[in-house]
């Protein structure tokens, strides 16, 4: 039974709305959220008599993967590119981290009634009564180098930019079906962690780069995808427990930094999701398939009813007939 068209529906529930997006990032007639914080940024190095910063969006908002959460918070990820570090100089002489944390804390305090949070990654800005946060790691850019300053180990290097323009080629060639089927595993992710507060899962990059490994495209299903895709990924469990490669760089490890802990949970969580997944895709019953996949996506995914599988029958089989007589028809003409 072909479950594309409520795949299709729970796409629509969970992919994020271009008025939300416009509510964010601004459209170019009004400023978003993004927008505003970027020009009190700028100004704030303006007043200081540094030269402005530059900005470019980074993670799942410049891949356009980002979904609506069940509960959490928004999640952007605005870089900021200074511009006023003497490249010329070794980077030991640059300016420490920790100071250029401080200055953009400095500028962005008060924006919001809350408190910036100065991670060791970026400074997060919070905004109290909206579902929402901005993460700014600030990066440096040297020759064609891009280096993040990261409080507690100093000047690292990394290109966010190689990493959007290796996702856009891999839409490219892949289809945007890959897209949606990245958006589903960030559903399952999003819904799981909201079900079990305890639960953390590999990161939305994560996700991203082992649908690319895995993806199986399926012009006919959704549903046939996502399940060829995660059954690829969940025979190679025991290699993405200890690594898994950056795109862009083979040599790094993009879940190094994770504790020993949270991979034995995400292999642990991915197996259990596969196996709800199985059972869900092998389903034949139309009501009972609709209620597999719902303990996989959570109640977001579409309810169906006797009433609802009895409609969906008739025009498979109206499908059907129609296909027989076209090939009837041929019959006759030859």
């Amino acid at each position: 039974m072909n479950f594309d068209k409520q795949f299709k529906e729970f796409h629509g529930v969970i992919k994020l709305s271009s008025t939300k997006k416009k509510e964010l990032t601004g459209d170019g007639n009004k400023k978003g959220s993004r927008d505003a914080l970027r020009e009190k940024i700028k100004k704030y190095f303006k007043d200081k008599g540094r030269k402005q910063p530059k900005f470019y969006m980074q993670g799942s908002f410049s891949m356009t993967t980002t979904i609506n959460p069940v509960s959490a918070e928004y999640d952007l990820d605005d870089g900021v590119y200074l511009q006023n570090i003497d490249t010329s100089k070794p980077m030991d002489e640059w300016e420490k981290p920790e100071k250029v944390h401080e200055w953009i804390v400095d500028a962005i305090d008060g924006h919001t009634s809350k408190k910036p949070t100065d991670k060791n990654l970026c400074v997060r800005v919070n905004y109290a009564d909206e579902n929402k946060h901005i993460d700014l790691p600030i990066y440096v850019p040297k020759d064609d180098t891009y280096y993040l300053a990261v409080k507690n180990n100093g000047w690292i290097e990394s290109n966010p930019k190689e990493i959007s323009d290796w996702f856009s080629t891999e839409v490219i060639t892949k289809g945007e079906q890959y897209r949606r089927v990245v958006r589903y595993l960030k559903g399952w992710k999003d819904f799981r962690e909201d079900e079990n507060k305890q639960v953390k899962l590999y990161g939305g990059f994560q996700l991203t780069v082992l649908a690319s490994y895995h993806f199986i495209a399926d012009t006919e299903s959704d549903e046939e995808s996502f399940f060829k895709t995660i059954q690829g990924i969940k025979n190679n469990l025991w290699i993405y427990k200890e690594r898994i490669c950056n795109p862009k760089n083979g040599g790094k490890n993009i879940i190094d930094h994770y504790t020993e802990s949270r991979r034995t949970v995400f292999v642990d969580e991915f197996e259990k999701m596969f196996i709800k997944a199985k059972e869900a895709y092998e389903e034949e019953d139309c009501v009972e398939k609709s209620k597999k996949w719902r303990k996989v996506f959570g109640n977001r995914f579409p309810e169906l009813h006797s009433k609802d599988c009895e409609k969906k029958s008739s025009e498979s089989a109206v499908k059907i007939t129609g296909t027989t007589n076209i090939a009837n028809t041929s019959g006759r003409q030859a």
